[in-house]
């Protein structure tokens, strides 16, 4: 079976009913890197630092961060004045979930409305090798509707040109990639030049590119990130835009105040999708001035680090002013890609008030920070404590658009929750993949020099969670992998109640078993039709998957 028919073969099927007919809103969506839902405002302003994870706190301490919690706080809570008054015109959701605790994952939840494992992807490599299937974006939707749409900033959603831009080169030079090792080194050095000005480590293949997926215009990169300065891997449609000198965050910002201006002149209802840079790193960088001095701090690396939160709150404000009389009538959507990394770059908050980072499956790899706002079509100044997810912001826009929902989407319209008209979204929500400790301060517990090239042995693990109650099944961990369990660790499960315990301190799986095998059943139901990872270890997602699974009855040794 095919990726295509699997899809519409196992993804349950439901619909929204179409609103009754309305002028078209505008949509902007705008999505943050690796951003924690304690670094957000509008989420910080409810928190207080006695809810900051303690290892990330005792991290830090080790390294002689010369700032205080406290500080931390003030700086988050201050960051986002932008944001902070669209959350009080708007919907707030405080229980928001990524679609993936990684970002070339989590950003195909986003794109197309379902859960990535779906379409066989569990990690950045599984994207990088395959991505979403192709038809299956849902910003095509709008743009059959008569939307002109528009795409900005980081795509990481599928496959790069980087192979076929090489043997490109290669052919021009007239040598082969097995002749290549042979040449003199003045030789090799000018291909290999021409190659990195070639921009193909941001490029997209045809199948996966924007525009073949249901977009005007595209201003980006198809990579896990792009400089700040001088990035030299961004492409516009269909060419290499060559290397950008200007801040990353202004120049995206610019680049969709240029198609929002178009479109205005065009007469046309717009979406634009702004995914920002900021805050993936590299953080190194200093913001320009003009943010960066609104917060002075004895440590460079957080006053940093809220500069370039507060360059993207006012590029939502330049959004919001070039869009004017409009506004009233545009539904802005805002969310994070996934949990944030947590290190001395990716300061406090962090994800609090849970525990864990971006590649875990602990609730900090997967909460993000989540709001909408639209004055004509959504009453203002909720705060939704009802659990949501990432996957629910496009069928949410295709609501609001009046545009038909397709009956494959695990997403949902938010516009009957933030109305009244139902209760909650979500029974249950699942994933499966990675559970990495190296893309955060857990690295520490690594045994040996470089975590980044233990990544591949780490466990799986699968999660569901009713938004109380999380269920988390890891598999087994290697010899030799973690300095805590040197010898090794069985698979097991994991089971926290989030109301009493965010932090996941004390494992309850034993005292609730009745919860705990309504939540296995709920995984297992979803994951007997689950296609097995393009790259990731088929090992690892062979001991995550019930024994009915029918895929792994069909790769079975």
């Amino acid at each position: 079976m095919n990726r295509r028919s699997f899809l519409s073969a196992t993804i349950p099927a439901w619909a929204t009913a179409a609103p009754a007919p309305r002028k078209h809103p505008n949509v902007v969506l705008v999505v943050m890197d690796d951003f924690g839902i304690g670094q957000f405002a509008p989420l910080a302003k409810n928190i207080e630092t006695k809810q900051f994870d303690p290892a990330f706190v005792e991290y830090l301490k080790k390294r002689e961060q010369p700032y205080t919690p406290a500080q931390a706080l003030d700086f988050s809570r201050r960051a986002m004045p932008t944001m902070i008054s669209l959350a009080r015109g708007g919907v707030l959701f405080s229980h928001a979930f990524a679609t993936s605790n990684l970002c070339a994952p989590a950003r195909n939840g986003i794109l197309t409305g379902c859960l990535p494992n779906r379409f066989g992807l569990y990690q950045n490599t599984d994207v990088e090798r395959t991505g979403f299937v192709p038809g299956t974006v849902l910003a095509a939707r709008l743009k059959q509707a008569g939307y002109t749409t528009g795409f900005v900033g980081k795509w990481h959603a599928g496959p790069r040109l980087e192979g076929a831009i090489r043997q490109g080169v290669l052919k021009k030079h007239g040598v082969t990639q097995a002749q290549f090792a042979g040449l003199p080194k003045e030789k090799k050095r000018e291909i290999d030049q021409e190659y990195q000005s070639s921009g193909a480590s941001g490029s997209v293949m045809p199948s996966h590119h924007p525009l073949n997926n249901g977009f005007d215009y595209y201003f980006g990169y198809n990579t896990w990130q792009s400089p700040f300065y001088d990035a030299a891997n961004i492409w516009e449609n269909w060419n290499y835009a060559g290397v950008q000198k200007r801040y990353n965050t202004e120049l995206f910002t610019d680049k969709a105040i240029d198609f929002i201006r178009g479109a205005k002149r065009a007469g046309k209802p717009f979406f634009v999708q702004v995914s920002y840079h900021a805050v993936h790193g590299p953080l190194k960088p200093q913001a320009p001035r003009r943010y960066f001095d609104k917060f002075p701090s004895e440590s460079y690396e957080l006053s940093n680090f809220y500069a370039h939160v507060n360059a993207v709150d006012e590029g939502v404000a330049a959004l919001r002013t070039e869009i004017g009389d409009e506004w009233d009538n545009t539904l802005f959507l805002f969310s994070g890609d996934n949990g944030a990394p947590l290190d001395v770059a990716s300061p406090l908050p962090g994800n609090a008030p849970y525990a864990g980072h971006k590649g875990t499956f602990w609730q900090g790899g997967i909460r993000i920070p989540m709001l909408m706002h639209w004055p004509a079509g959504m009453r203002g100044g909720q705060v939704r404590n009802e659990m949501v997810s990432a996957m629910d912001m496009m069928p949410t826009a295709l609501d609001a658009a009046g545009v038909p929902l397709p009956p494959d989407l695990d997403g949902r319209s938010v516009l009957p929750l933030t109305s009244g008209k139902t209760a909650k979204l979500h029974d249950h929500l699942v994933w499966a993949g990675i559970h990495a400790r190296s893309w955060g301060f857990h690295r520490e517990t690594v045994i040996g020099a470089n975590p980044e090239k233990r990544r591949e042995e780490s466990p799986g693990a699968w999660v569901a969670t009713d938004g109380r109650f999380v269920l988390r099944f890891v598999t087994s961990t290697p010899k030799g992998l973690f300095k805590e369990a040197p010898d090794g660790a069985p698979a097991h499960y994991e089971m926290f109640d989030l109301s009493e315990d965010p932090t996941e301190s004390k494992n309850i799986y034993d005292k609730v078993p009745q919860i705990a095998a309504q939540l296995k059943a709920v995984f297992f139901r979803q994951a007997r039709t689950l296609p097995p990872p393009t790259v990731w270890r088929k090992d690892r997602w062979r001991e995550m998957m019930p024994p009915d699974n029918i895929h792994l009855k069909q790769n079975a040794p």
